[in-house]
C-alpha cells in the first residue's frame, strides 16, 4: 500500500543581494525566447513551428475520414435525438492528432520549466519588462510564434519560481524605454521598427545590439529600484505581490528612463515586438 500527503513549505527568505552581479535584465523575444544583461542569449524550441506541417496533415486527413448523423426516435416520448457516428478509421486519426498537440504541449511546458528554474537559481534579483501579451497575440503575424514560445505560462511560471527559490522579480512600468534610451547619455531615440537590430544614439554615436542594450537598460532599473526612498523596490514585489525586504541598492532611478517607479502587478503592460538570435540552453 501506498500513502500520500501534503506537506505546505513556506517560501525561503528572498537571497541577500551583495553587489549589480546579482541582478540579471530579461529582455523577452520572437525568435530569440530572451535575452539577458550578461550576454546569454536563450533559444525558443518552437514545437509549433517545427511541427506544423504535420500537424496541417493529420488534421487533413482526419477532415477527410467518414462521419456522419443519426437521427434516433425515443420510444417512449417519441422525441427525435441527432448523434454523430464516427467511423474506426477517424477514431484512430482524432488519436493521431491528439497525440500529436500533447507532444508539442509537452516539449513547450518541459522548456519552460527549465528555463525558469534555472533563472530562478541563478540570480537573486530578476527584472523583466511588463507586456501586453493580450494585445500582441491581436497581431496576426505575430499571434502563431508568442502562443508558440507561452509567453503567458512563462510569467506565471517565473513569478512561483522565484518564491520558490527565494529570488526577486522586479517588473518595469508601463512605458518603461528600454530599447529607445541610450545608456550612456540618456537621449531617447524615436520608436525603432524591428528590422533595425542595433540602437545607435544621435547624441553620442554609441552603437549596440538592441536587445542587449534593452537588457542592460532593465538590470539597472532594478538594482536602482531596490534602493528607492524606504530601501524597497517599488510598490510591490512581483514575486505573489510580496513587499521586498531588501536595502540594498545603487542609486535611484534615472527619470530619463520612464519616471519614477510606480507600484505594478505582474499585470501585462506596454506592447514590445521584439526578434533576436538564440544561444541559451538550460541544465536539466
Amino acid at each position: 500500500m501506498r500513502l500520500t500527503g501534503e506537506v505546505e513549505r513556506p517560501d525561503p527568505e528572498p537571497r541577500e543581494v551583495r553587489g549589480p552581479e546579482d541582478g540579471v535584465g530579461i529582455d523577452g523575444g520572437l525568435e530569440a525566447f530572451a535575452v539577458l544583461s550578461d550576454g546569454t542569449r536563450i533559444e525558443a524550441p518552437k514545437p509549433l513551428a517545427r511541427a506544423l506541417r504535420l500537424l496541417k496533415r493529420r488534421s487533413r486527413q482526419l477532415s477527410r475520414k467518414q462521419k456522419r448523423t443519426v437521427v434516433d426516435r425515443d420510444p417512449e416520448t417519441g422525441e427525435e435525438r441527432k448523434r454523430t457516428v464516427f467511423s474506426r478509421h477517424y477514431e484512430k486519426a482524432a488519436l493521431r492528432l491528439a497525440r500529436l498537440h500533447r507532444r508539442i504541449q509537452n516539449i513547450r511546458r518541459d522548456f519552460l520549466h527549465k528555463v525558469t528554474t534555472e533563472l530562478a537559481k541563478a540570480k537573486p534579483v530578476r527584472v523583466v519588462e511588463d507586456l501586453n501579451i493580450r494585445g500582441l497575440v491581436r497581431n496576426g503575424s505575430l499571434s502563431r510564434s508568442i502562443r508558440d514560445g507561452g509567453w503567458g505560462t512563462f510569467r506565471r511560471m517565473r513569478e512561483c519560481k522565484c518564491a520558490g527559490y527565494g529570488a526577486r522579480l522586479i517588473v518595469a512600468p508601463r512605458g518603461f524605454p528600454s530599447t529607445k534610451r541610450c545608456s550612456r547619455c540618456g537621449w531617447v531615440a524615436p520608436a525603432l521598427p524591428l528590422s533595425r537590430r542595433v540602437f545607435r544614439c544621435g547624441a553620442c554615436g554609441l552603437e549596440v545590439d538592441r536587445d542587449l542594450h534593452a537588457a542592460l537598460h532593465l538590470r539597472d532599473y532594478g538594482l536602482a529600484a531596490l534602493k528607492g526612498p524606504t530601501g524597497s523596490s517599488p510598490g510591490r514585489d512581483a514575486c505573489c505581490g510580496v513587499p521586498s525586504r531588501s536595502k540594498t541598492g545603487w542609486g535611484a532611478p534615472d527619470p530619463s528612463g520612464g519616471g519614477t517607479a510606480r507600484s505594478r502587478s505582474t499585470s501585462h503592460g506596454s506592447l514590445k515586438q521584439e526578434a533576436a538570435g538564440h544561444g541559451f540552453h538550460p541544465s536539466g
